[in-house]
């Protein structure tokens, strides 16, 4: 299998993912970018061979649903936690490829896996798409921006601008109602828990429109807005 998939099928019809490439996705603090890679998972945890890598010091409510599949005989997900060098990512990522194969690898929290790492961050993305591309594997991972304005600029949001650069795919989470008003969601301006997904970034494509997602904030997922018939 060469195509990986997200599990939503609105974003997959537009974005097309291969082994090989090193994906990011992008979102402000607190927008559910570690919500988003476990409700991927979930959704493609019967179709792809996939390892977890998470850099979350206190577990994660998202990462706890996702463990209950970890180790389970009828699933090829692997969860890793607190690995904090890229040898150690690695090696387990080898070990696991001999062993049964992967198709994707998730990395959850690129800033503190870059700090643990200690090296330079474009010294890490490379080494990153180096694995991607020498193992065939998709290596997906999760990066924070810092501003907290309304804007929504790629090249001024994106906290470690080299993905820019070097990803194969850019991907970013925005959420209208994190910075909307009581009065705009009381008057039906902003709806509670949308999510706007951008591809930013795709070879493959040049402009992607806005791909809106349901945000669940009582069982943590991302879900499929049902069309109208």
């Amino acid at each position: 299998m060469d195509r990986i998939y997200t599990g939503f099928k609105s974003l997959d019809e537009h974005l097309k993912i291969h082994k090989g490439d090193l994906v990011v996705i992008g979102g402000r603090p607190a927008i559910g970018k570690t919500c988003f890679l476990c409700s991927m998972i979930e959704r493609t945890i019967d179709k792809q061979k996939i390892l977890f890598f998470t850099m979350q010091i206190n577990r994660h409510k998202a990462i706890e649903r996702i463990s209950i599949l970890d180790g389970q005989t009828d699933n090829d997900l692997y969860i890793y936690e607190n690995v904090f060098n890229f040898e150690e990512l690695l090696c387990k990522v080898i070990e696991r490829k001999m062993k049964s194969g992967v198709d994707a690898v998730y990395i959850d929290e690129f800033e503190t896996f870059l700090v643990y790492s200690n090296c330079y961050e474009k010294e890490l993305i490379l080494k990153l798409l180096d694995l991607a591309k020498k193992l065939d594997v998709a290596v997906i991972v999760s990066d924070g921006m810092i501003f907290n304005n309304r804007r929504r600029s790629l090249c001024i949001d994106l906290r470690h601008k080299e993905f820019i650069k070097y990803a194969d795919k850019i991907i970013t989470i925005n959420r209208p109602d994190k910075n909307a008003t009581e009065r705009e969601i009381r008057d039906g301006l902003v709806e509670k828990g949308i999510a706007e997904i951008r591809i930013d970034k795709d070879m493959e494509e040049y402009y992607s429109p806005f791909i809106n997602l349901k945000f669940d904030s009582n069982s943590l997922t991302f879900n499929e807005i049902p069309t109208m018939p």
